[in-house]
């Protein structure tokens, strides 16, 4: 079977040749004067592919109304995005992202716009106070949950004497039935089949009086007081930004998400957008229709809101299963019949390469290669360490996991064969978390008999287990070597894991720190790290999701995956938290799993999925292609059939696994980076005055604005 690199090497310079004749660049660094966008004006110099990605940005954005920046983690988006505003004369910019970022853009802005005016709106007050004209930039900064969070409501409604039978009703106990009516007109409220509502079904969703007219809610006034400030915007200050940027963009591709409506909101608001993201895909062509038509008007041109099923049966990858049912047959007429059959049609990860022509002429494209070309060594390792056999009393961690999985065996094989996935996840949760949560005992139980699935005890606090034992050992040497450690903890709630990690690392003599979602508030997690920084924290413990966007961490150079994350979108985003400009050291990445346990199979699936999301996309995946296994099923699904089949990962297989996935990687960037440009069709020109003259020109072959060749050939 050819590969993606060998078939580059073979065809490449056909292919380059003939998307350079199809699609002719609108910019290059050949053109980049003729623009006449002065980057000397930045207060800051753009480092590398910076300077032209900000270019490539910014005529978009002058011929455009929607604009996408598609980054690798690292390469500077932040800066990238206010630069490009800026330089194609936008005065008035309002910026939507996570609340953990505010601060961040803020900072970013001012260190890189001259004279800008940057402003954390978090108030209709703050919205108001903002200058209504002025020569100088202003970018108001505005978190997404500020954008979408909207005051309690609750049901409007009158109650009356239930007189449906003619008469006054009485109930068992002798007392008045009453039913819910409107107050406009005092018709009783009852749903499609004339069933009475009660508070109950009135309180799932707002509703209006059939008969009059009349709302059937109000605001709760014992709950928060606030308006969705996307709303306001878009009702009371109309054109008042005249581009909106979108950080994180990725995050709004849900169809039905509050945060994803209110950045439509205020795309519509604001005319022009420009969206920054490091992942455009997200693995399902149902998801990158939303997020398409939310800033695109092109795609709003072509299709209407409802027609996802259209733009998925053009671009995405559809199933359709057709079952047999033997027991709807079906008499028709004295001497023939026919069977009845159910086709259920379902969406498979995939996009087609035709998905190209909605982002070929408005997204620029950027690695962080092309920025930082001397960063430092970033390596991924994987740990496997067999459980603890004991050798006293009672039960060891290996001997409690092997009857628990044993148990749980049974359940899951019983639960494939009658085709239910309900409680799957149970199960699989319970076998993976006990090795790392031994001491808490586990007990899995049927939520709808209350009958006991399966259950391992609680092991003796007062010892350590063998994964803590390496990351203690990790952490120690990692000290020793002038470098602070980060650890990943998935379990934080039910099974929290860390204040025993805590525990046992102090003891050790080490400092530690743990960020927690409900302790430190978004906007603070970016000053509380370097806080803890400051204090010469050693080892800073937090779940993966807290991080995965937006923070710069290059003060903790060794990244330690304690247990396994099963997005692959969330596990890459993680992992290059401190690779990043800036970092000075080596960056080691190291995944801990307990050796002949569901939670190296799981290791295993999740580094095939990282592989087949490298070919697809080049560099990384999304939560779609990464919740998926080859064949197209979920995860747990994956999981459960490799615990019924047995099955088992060695150390040698699971490192070969991550080794592939890294090489994948590597072969496709010296086959890019080789086909990149065609020089007999663009000669290099000399470096312009603020160009970085150690940068590789390999965005000299870009499409209509910007899109980098080389980018084009990996998405296909």
């Amino acid at each position: 079977m050819t590969t993606l690199p060998e078939l580059l090497s073979e065809h490449g310079d056909a292919i380059t040749r003939a998307v350079l004749r199809a699609y002719p660049p609108v910019y290059t660094a050949r053109t980049r004067d003729d623009w006449g966008f002065d980057l000397t004006r930045l207060k800051r110099r753009p480092m590398g592919a910076q300077g032209d990605a900000i270019r490539a940005a910014a005529v978009s954005l002058q011929h455009h109304r929607g604009t996408n920046v598609v980054g690798e983690m690292g390469t500077g988006k932040t800066m990238i995005g206010a630069s490009a505003a800026y330089v194609a004369g936008f005065r008035r910019i309002l910026v939507l992202c996570p609340p953990h970022l505010t601060r961040k853009w803020k900072r970013e802005v001012e260190q890189t716009v001259p004279l800008a005016e940057a402003v954390i709106v978090s108030t209709i007050t703050d919205l108001e106070r903002l200058p209504r004209q002025g020569r100088r930039p202003l970018f108001a900064i505005l978190s997404r949950e500020r954008a979408k969070l909207s005051y309690r409501w609750m049901p409007a409604v009158r109650q009356r004497p239930d007189d449906s039978a003619r008469h006054i009703v009485y109930d068992e106990r002798g007392e008045l039935v009453r039913r819910h009516c409107c107050p406009g007109c005092w018709q009783t409220i009852v749903d499609e089949e004339g069933i009475p509502l009660d508070l109950a079904e009135l309180a799932r969703r707002k509703r209006a009086c059939d008969r009059c007219g009349t709302l059937l809610w109000q605001a709760d006034r014992s709950g928060p007081v606030r308006v969705p400030l996307a709303d306001y915007i878009n009702r009371r200050m109309a054109r008042a930004f005249d581009l909106l940027i979108t950080d994180e963009s990725h995050e709004y591709k849900a169809r039905g998400s509050a945060q994803g409506i209110a950045a439509a909101t205020l795309a519509e608001a604001c005319g022009r957008t420009l969206t920054l993201t490091g992942t455009l895909a997200g693995g399902y062509a149902s998801t990158l229709f939303h997020l398409l038509w939310r800033f695109s008007p092109d795609v709003r041109e072509e299709f209407a809101y409802g027609e996802e099923g259209r733009w998925t049966s053009r671009y995405g990858v559809l199933e359709r299963i057709t079952r047999r049912d033997d027991d709807a047959v079906v008499e028709d007429g004295r001497s023939s019949r026919r069977r009845g059959y159910r086709t259920r049609t379902k969406e498979k990860p995939g996009v087609s390469p035709g998905v190209l022509f909605h982002l070929i002429g408005n997204t620029v494209f950027l690695r962080l290669a092309d920025v930082a070309a001397g960063l430092p060594e970033y390596r991924e390792e994987v740990r496997t360490i067999g459980m603890d056999r004991g050798g006293g009393e009672g039960p060891s961690q290996a001997s409690a996991y092997r009857e628990l999985s044993e148990a749980l065996h049974a359940a899951v094989m019983a639960a494939l064969a009658a085709g239910s996935r309900r409680l799957l996840g149970a199960y699989l949760q319970a076998l993976l978390a006990y090795p790392d949560a031994c001491t808490h005992g586990e007990t899995v139980v049927d939520r709808d008999t209350g009958d006991v699935i399966a259950s391992a005890p609680a092991l003796p606090d007062d010892r350590l287990y063998p994964k803590e034992r390496a990351l203690v050992e990790l952490a120690v040497e990692e000290r020793r070597q002038g470098r602070r450690v980060l650890v990943y903890v998935t379990h934080t709630e039910t099974r929290d894991l860390t204040p025993r990690l805590e525990r046992v690392l102090r003891e050790a003599g080490l400092r530690v720190a743990t960020l927690k979602a409900d302790t430190v508030s978004p906007d603070r997690r970016e000053d509380w790290v370097d806080r803890r920084v400051r204090e010469g924290v050693d080892v800073c413990i937090v779940h993966p999701k807290l991080v995965a966007t937006g923070l710069d961490l290059i003060d903790f150079p060794s990244i330690c995956w304690y247990e396994v994350e099963y997005s692959v979108y969330t596990m890459r985003q993680a992992s290059r938290r401190s690779w990043r400009i800036g970092q000075r050291l080596p960056v080691r990445v190291i995944y801990f799993a307990y050796r002949a346990t569901l939670q190296a199979q799981a290791l295993a699936l999740v580094a095939r999925k990282l592989q087949a999301s490298l070919m697809v996309e080049g560099e990384i995946g999304d939560g779609g292609l990464a919740a998926h296994g080859a064949d197209g099923d979920d995860l747990t699904l994956e999981l459960a059939r490799s615990l019924a089949s047995g099955g088992d990962v060695s150390d040698e297989s699971l490192e070969a696994l991550f080794a592939d996935a890294r090489q994948t990687a590597a072969e496709a960037d010296a086959a890019l980076d080789a086909r990149d440009v065609a020089p007999e069709a663009l000669p290099v020109p000399a470096a312009g005055p603020d160009s970085d003259r150690t940068h590789h020109e390999r965005v000299l072959v870009t499409d209509l604005l910007g899109h980098d060749v080389g980018e084009q050939m990996r998405l296909l």
